[in-house]
């Protein structure tokens, strides 16, 4: 099978929403020349019924129709609608990495059917510059796949939700004891799924040279996800949008890679979104990608609620207000290409991840190798001397002549510079 390396260096954005009627024809070749521009060179795309809604939703409906049907139908002038818009793509030089399906809809169509669309992907864009996501989270929802049938959405569920009204405390109580009840059915539940992706993947890899990926829920890898790991083209990884995802950011790369669990690499397909819920705005993207990054990942997944999801302030607005308008005249795409830029010059792929730490809290983490050091510091406050080197200032994206008195800072420099100086 293809390794990891046709993924190096990939900056991807995501845009699950991207096929649907949601984006016009004229606003998708708009995002995508921007996206060119500022310098990245992936997209993520699902190629059939996005996250978040049933089949028939109208959300998930393309200029041509639904992708299929529960009955199984598959819509030939979707497929080639697809063809056409990840073809454009390419054309401005994004790889596109395709999912075909979200974890639960295997539930929806059967496995059997699930194995049918996919070759139907296959044949249609396998000549394209395209890297197959068998699908995303493949392990949500196990047990609860029929709720969002058939036109269903999550905001519908949020909607009925009564458990939200609850105090806090008891909420997660209740949340936690029905998981603990259910566990044993859960994990029987779990291994069907995987079983069933496992063959998905089996049926695909026999079709294609390709690389295969999956995308896992945040407590799993996408190597646990499946039974064959060895037929997809990198280990995987969501971290999610959660603050406390921020150490996980580098810890769980970093582990997964000096404990030989990635020996093809490394990417993570879901960091926190910016914008939803109202967080994680440019220094949380930039300390995301950075830390990701140097802890030796091989390439990078960036989200904005709004744009994932095609915004209007209504849809799936359970994630957040922003919309697809407010996402897009965001700055921190423009400053993730010229971060990205500089870490494909220096961030050396061969080489070992050093970090310093003060409690939970990363004071530094660097790189160095092939006689090139990489180092970065969320916040140069109270972290003593910065080494002598370049200073690269992620937040402006630009160099510096000397290191700032606050904020972050990376650290470029040879291995003839001295590690240490004044700041």
């Amino acid at each position: 099978m293809p390794s990891g390396d046709a993924l190096f260096g990939l900056l991807a954005d995501t845009w699950w929403f991207g096929l649907t009627q949601r984006l016009s024809e004229g606003a998708f070749k708009d995002l995508a020349a921007l996206r060119a521009e500022q310098g990245f060179s992936a997209v993520q795309l699902v190629v059939g019924i996005p996250p978040e809604v049933g089949p028939a939703n109208e959300n998930a409906r393309s200029p041509v129709g639904f992708p299929w049907t529960l009955e199984g139908e598959i819509n030939a002038a979707y497929l080639a609608f697809a063809r056409d818009r990840i073809a454009y793509l390419n054309r401005l030089g994004l790889t596109v990495i395709v999912y075909g399906a979200w974890g639960h809809q295997i539930e929806w169509l059967g496995r059997e059917g699930m194995i049918r669309w996919w070759l139907r992907i296959v044949e249609t864009l396998d000549a394209l510059d395209v890297v197959y996501c068998l699908c995303g989270e493949s392990n949500l929802w196990v047990g609860e796949a029929s709720k969002l049938l058939p036109a269903r959405s999550t905001d519908d569920l949020v909607a009925r939700r009564s458990l939200a009204l609850l105090p806090r405390r008891e909420r997660e109580f209740l949340v936690r004891a029905v998981r603990t009840l259910r566990r044993p059915l859960d994990r029987r539940r779990r291994e069907a799924r995987r079983s069933a992706w496992s063959r998905v993947l089996e049926e695909v890899a026999r079709r294609t040279d390709r690389p295969i990926l999956i995308h896992p829920v945040p407590d799993e890898t996408g190597y646990e996800a499946v039974n064959n790991p060895h037929l997809l083209a990198a280990n995987t990884l969501q971290t999610g949008h959660d603050p406390r995802a921020r150490n996980r950011l580098w810890q769980q790369p970093l582990a997964l890679l000096r404990e030989g669990r990635a020996p093809k690499g490394l990417i993570n397909l879901e960091p926190w979104y910016e914008g939803i819920q109202g967080r994680f705005w440019a220094e949380d993207q930039l300390f995301a990608y950075w830390v990701t990054m140097l802890a030796g990942a091989m390439g990078y997944c960036y989200g904005a609620h709004g744009i994932w999801n095609v915004g209007d302030g209504r849809f799936l607005a359970h994630w957040g207000p922003q919309t697809f308008a407010q996402a897009l005249a965001l700055e921190t795409p423009r400053l993730l290409g010229l971060s990205h830029q500089q870490c494909l010059r220096w961030v050396p792929r061969q080489g070992r991840t050093f970090y310093q730490t003060a409690g939970e809290k990363l004071l530094t983490i660097g790189r160095e190798g092939e006689g090139r050091v990489v180092q970065f510091f969320p916040d140069v406050v109270g972290v003593g001397p910065v080494p002598v080197g370049r200073y690269w200032l992620p937040l402006a994206g630009a160099f510096v002549e000397q290191p700032p008195l606050r904020g972050p800072v990376v650290v470029f420099r040879d291995g003839t510079t001295p590690e240490t100086g004044s700041r």
